[in-house]
């Protein structure tokens, strides 16, 4: 049925039916109890693409992937799962998330501003916050809501976010190594202006001070989301005179690449019970090695409060406290 065959049914005209089913206020009560009881009678439902055009909204939110040059492989599966509960939170509001991927940072510069001048989203997610955010800056400067998946020094933090405790995450991972009884530690966390790389290594810094550990640049290794970036850490580390005796890592490709590269070593006295790792960011690293990993994470919760916060954004709703998601240490 469409909205002619429902006035039609009712003996009013199209215009006073699409005013009672977008609450409009120059309708009476009674004619708009009346439409919305027969709309629900004979199962009508606004068409979705004209309801868009005469508001000027395109029901997408547009989700960006970190920009990778080897097709966001290592992270795929984590934001393959984010995106299924960002979709069950939109679906009631009739959006759709769109998954963008790029392959550096000047092409997702050219994807937001074609987005944006293109009018092909509501709103944008941006993941993989940098500690200077410019994108935040440039969406901030057009007026296109966004939220973001991490922190910023950009805006002074002043916008909508969803975020884990990174630094808390540090500070556990350090006590879990110093139950162990480790002496000195090596931390393999994100370069490359990651705000949560940063604020990872921030709270093993402040944990391993707290317990008078002596901090030693050369074994804070800057990485990124790849088995060979923990490979290279692997290899400082081990290249140092007084080596590590335990190494912690922020996500779990870092640490298979250097259990990887520990296991060609002969004179080597780090095994997987002298390694560890905050978050696993694939399906399939539990397979692979045996070092545990600190903390699980609710895909589905993640992509839920992301959904929301999109919501808000659209709806012009005043900005309220951002979200900080915290996870159960569980090992697993």
């Amino acid at each position: 049925m469409n909205i002619k065959e429902l006035a039609a049914s009712l003996g009013l005209s199209t215009a006073t039916v699409s005013k009672a089913l977008n609450n409009k206020s120059d309708i009476s009560s009674h004619t708009r109890k009346k439409v919305l009881a027969a709309a629900e009678k004979f199962g009508y439902r606004p068409n979705a693409s004209a309801r868009h055009l005469r508001s000027g909204k395109v029901g997408v939110v547009a989700l960006l992937l970190p920009a990778s040059d080897g097709g966001n492989i290592h992270t795929a599966s984590f934001f393959m799962r984010i995106a299924r509960g960002l979709q069950a939170s939109l679906k009631e509001s009739g959006l759709d998330p769109v998954i963008h991927i790029t392959t550096d940072r000047e092409g997702e510069r050219q994807l937001l501003r074609k987005i944006i001048e293109q009018n092909r989203a509501d709103a944008i997610i941006l993941t993989d916050t940098r500690i200077n955010d410019e994108r935040i800056e440039l969406l901030n400067e057009l007026q296109f809501p966004f939220v973001t998946m991490g922190q910023s020094l950009a805006l002074n933090g002043h916008f909508n976010w969803v975020d884990f405790h990174h630094e808390e995450m540090g500070r556990r991972c350090v006590r879990y190594a110093l139950a162990k009884g480790a002496q000195r530690l090596a931390v393999a966390t994100l370069g490359a202006d990651s705000m949560h790389g940063q604020q990872f290594l921030d709270g093993c810094l402040e944990e391993m001070r707290r317990n008078n550990l002596d901090v030693d640049e050369a074994l804070i290794f800057y990485g990124s989301v790849t088995e060979f970036s923990g490979e290279m850490a692997a290899c400082q580390f081990m290249q140092q005179k007084k080596r590590p005796d335990f190494i912690i890592f922020i996500n779990d490709f870092l640490l298979m690449g250097a259990s990887h590269y520990l296991s060609t070593l002969t004179d080597c006295e780090l095994n997987d019970q002298s390694m560890l790792c905050a978050a696993a960011s694939s399906d399939f690293s539990s397979r692979i090695i045996s070092s545990p990993c600190l903390f699980t994470v609710d895909h589905e919760v993640i992509g839920r409060r992301l959904g929301d916060a999109a919501l808000r954004v659209i709806a012009e709703e005043e900005s309220v406290a951002s979200v900080l998601l915290s996870f159960p240490a569980n090992p697993c």
